[in-house]
């Protein structure tokens, strides 16, 4: 996707430093609308180098073989968004057995169910620490794992046909 307003990257960015962790933080996403304020601190630690510019990564487009492999192998997929109509993102992940940590935002909720972690998006500290619980945890990690396939199972088109013929069944159609 691309890096706008509501995907929430300042935050994430800020987050991830203050959490102390040393896996580091992988971004992708091009560059869309309104990205000045969302973008100055990484772009500020970009000019600074040092320690911290070492821990982001940040690639603008990934193949997505690639991009399949490298949600695999993360231990977490950060997505707080404020604000989301489905959250794509988070129900791959969970798909592909990551852990995730997501935002009260719009329908990411009712998409990660009990599967995730949840945090308020304005929330600094709560990202923060749900940052530090996904890469020190493994055993809350494992769980949000099994949970998160079985979450996002509900949500196959094979699911979805089996809820709409239920539907129709129950209006008479």
């Amino acid at each position: 996707g691309a890096i706008e307003p509501k995907k929430n990257l300042g935050r994430i960015v800020e987050a991830y430093l203050s959490s102390g962790v040393k896996t580091p933080l992988i971004l992708i996403g091009k560059e869309g609308w309104l990205v000045e304020n969302e973008t100055a601190l990484l772009s500020q630690i970009k000019r600074d180098g040092g320690a911290n510019a070492d821990r982001i990564r940040q690639y603008d487009y990934m193949p997505f073989p690639l991009l399949l492999s490298l949600i695999r192998g993360a231990k977490a997929t950060l997505f707080p968004s404020l604000y989301e109509g489905f959250g794509l993102p988070v129900l791959e992940s969970m798909a592909l057995s990551t852990a995730t940590l997501t935002s009260t935002g719009g329908s990411l909720p009712e998409v990660s169910g009990d599967a995730a972690i949840i945090v308020d998006p304005y929330d600094v500290q709560a990202m923060t620490q749900g940052i530090r619980d996904l890469d020190q945890d493994d055993a809350m990690r494992e769980d949000l794992e099994r949970k998160g396939r079985d979450q996002a199972a509900k949500f196959t088109p094979q699911a979805y046909q089996q809820r709409l013929k239920a539907l129709y069944a129950q209006v008479g159609i």
